[in-house]
């Protein structure tokens, strides 16, 4: 068995018969690595209700299943008039994940919006895990080292991570090495057939997440050309210009007709104007070596030692496929080693973001004071008079010390589009990409290395031992189930039974503020059927923004008659979410003119099986069991 798993280098890879088994031990492991998904695929979700956005894609598979067979117009198939009521959300204002959704249309319509983002989850991580096999097999002819790297991608803790977040979104990696297969067919045969298909795989990536419309467009520059190199047997040709041109146009076309749409309405959601917000994004180096926290043995002591952003700032290589990365690149000079290398170098060192960070802060040198006053006036001259995208960078200062700006901050100021983008550390997806690919070469090597052919039956089974530990060692660094972040019963409260039997059109509103603009709070409208005056999304509508400090001083007379005026009949207030602060709000509700109590009920507990979240400040809310007061609003 083992002997036919492996074929020699420059031999051709195998039939289709073998990549079906190859794509279903994926399927099998992507059930096993996200365990207990496959178990609640019908009514659960991976992850907390709170902070995340599972459950507002849940309510996006469901709009988009009700306004397509619905008899909605085009035009107004990403227009909900009923969310931030009376003004309507555009949820264009947010990812809006079609190369996920549209897929997902069917299974939504059969099956329900649950079953369909699972199976859409769980698709992400075989196929992920297999067109990197197809790449690298493309390259080596190594089946296990081929395996080996689509094990390290497919499973790696960026995605796991941002599984349990409910970025959705994000979950479209699948696409990445599809296209870099086909951008090296492209450079090396030099097909316009090759090339439309890296435009099209380059076009699903994009459409899965505006993110990766970015990221993967900076990492085709770069990949193709450091692997066209010598760029005039490659690069410098007619043919290849065809094809070049053919990427672009199939692109602009499939990507093109919702490119112009989103970019102007972004403009209504504002940019941020402090570079203390946009540095907060930033990854550590240490994340990128800090071992995977969610791991079930070890993560928890981890994660008490480093309070790593789990959502966004897992980055961890894996010490194996780290070794074996260095392997590939020792002393050889390959151009797809080197392609990789560079991929994973420069995508690093954006991923650091604005400044360099260190323990989840910025790193601050002691200066004397006249150095820092320099150092300040000329960040400050940098980033408000000469950019393009200009920004306030005195937030970040500290008397007497001086930050480490870092090449990102420059791409933001000046490359076009690139400030679309905030969370700096998504962009290491890409280094974890190239070392999981590079790990594979590392395998290749260690087996050409061995000669299988010329050894002794003992030693081939001393290399059959070896190759099995490193799978297994990939498998228990990664590993984080069963689920690390717990799991979420999809089921409404009480509260939303209720309103769902009050009859008449009228809109509601939910205090604390922080606690209405969350994914379960919009859902629930697929319970209860009322208009909501508040929403969730990326951006929120500018006419919501300008009266937000009005909502966040109720229930004083100017809040509540903001409320009336907007259609508002019912306000629910979480009690529990307000903490401390309760006792006083209740009397300032019972004194407030204009309100009337109505009822007051318990929430039910949904979430169960965390093992992490609570070691972390800021997610408190994810555990609340609130009790919900229901006011009346006159």
């Amino acid at each position: 068995m083992y002997a036919a798993l492996r074929t020699k280098q420059g031999s051709r890879p195998g039939g289709i018969a073998l990549h079906l088994v190859v794509l279903g031990a994926f399927v099998a492991l992507s059930a096993v690595m996200t365990f207990p998904l496959v178990a609640g695929l019908g009514d659960h979700v991976l992850g907390a209700p709170m902070p995340g956005d599972s459950f507002y894609y849940l309510f996006l598979l469901r709009w988009f299943r009700e306004a397509v067979f619905g008899g909605r117009a085009l035009s107004q198939l990403f227009f909900n008039p009923n969310m931030f009521y009376p003004f309507g959300y555009n949820l264009a204002l947010s990812e809006t994940t079609l190369c996920n959704a549209i897929p997902a249309l069917p299974l939504t319509i059969l099956f329900g919006e649950v079953v369909a983002y699972n199976l859409v989850v769980l698709l992400s991580f075989a196929l992920s895990g297999f067109g990197t096999y197809l790449l690298v097999l493309n390259h080596t002819h190594s089946y296990l080292g081929a395996f080996l790297s689509g094990l390290c991608f497919a499973f790696c803790p960026y995605r796991l991570s941002h599984l349990g977040a409910g970025h959705l979104p994000l979950m479209g990696t699948q696409w990445l090495p599809f296209l870099l297969l086909y951008l090296d067919k492209t450079i090396v045969e030099r097909r316009l057939s090759k090339a439309a298909m890296a435009a099209l795989f380059y076009a699903l990536g994009a459409l899965s997440s505006w993110y990766y419309a970015y990221m993967f467009g900076l990492a085709t520059v770069i990949y193709v050309l450091v692997r066209g190199r010598p760029w005039r047997q490659y690069l410098w040709q007619q043919q290849f210009a065809r094809c070049v041109l053919t990427f672009v146009l199939v692109g602009l076309v499939l990507v093109g007709p919702l490119v112009l749409p989103v970019t102007r309405v972004w403009k209504e959601g504002g940019r941020p104007q402090s570079l203390r917000y946009l540095d907060q994004f930033s990854a550590s180096p240490l994340d990128f070596f800090y071992p995977n926290v969610m791991q079930p043995l070890w993560g928890a002591w981890l994660l008490e030692r480093y309070a790593q952003n789990i959502n966004e700032n897992a980055l961890y290589l894996g010490l194996v496929p780290l070794v074996l990365a260095v392997i590939a690149l020792w002393r050889q000079d390959g151009r797809t080693r080197r392609a990789f290398a560079w991929l994973s170098l420069i995508f690093a060192v954006m991923a650091l973001g604005t400044t360099l960070h260190w323990d989840n802060a910025p790193v601050y040198i002691a200066v004397p004071g006249w150095l820092e006053r320099i150092f300040t006036t000329g960040v400050g001259f940098l980033t408000k008079r000469l950019a393009l995208y200009p920004i306030s960078s005195y937030s970040l200062r500290v008397a007497g010390a001086i930050y480490l700006p870092l090449p990102t901050l420059l791409l933001y100021l000046y490359l076009p589009f690139f400030s679309a983008m905030r969370v700096w550390a998504r962009l290491g997806l890409i280094t974890v990409f190239g070392v999981s690919v590079l790990a594979g070469y590392g395998l290749q090597r260690l087996h050409k290395r061995c000669n299988w052919q010329g050894i002794s039956a003992r030693f081939r089974a001393r290399g059959l031992v070896v190759t099995i530990a490193v799978f297994c060692l990939v498998i228990l660094e990664f590993a984080a189930f069963p689920y690390a972040l717990g799991t979420c019963s999809v089921q409404a409260r009480p509260v939303d039974y209720w309103l769902a039997g009050q009859d008449g059109d009228f809109a509601i509103m939910e205090f604390p503020i922080t606690k209405a603009m969350t994914g379960r709070s919009l859902y629930m409208m697929r319970t209860h059927g009322k208009k909501i005056s508040f929403g969730y999304g990326t951006f929120f509508p500018r006419a919501f923004n300008e009266q937000r400090e009005v909502l966040e001083s109720f229930p004083d007379k100017e809040s509540i008659a903001l409320l009336k005026t907007w259609g508002v009949r019912y306000v629910l207030v979480g009690a529990r979410s307000y903490g401390a602060a309760w006792p006083q709000l209740e009397k300032d509700l019972s004194a407030a003119s204009g309100l009337r109590h109505a009822l007051t009920l318990d929430d039910l507990p949904i979430y169960v099986g965390d093992r992490l979240l609570h070691f972390l400040p800021g997610t408190e809310r994810a555990f609340i069991v609130d009790r919900t007061y229901v006011y009346e609003v006159l």
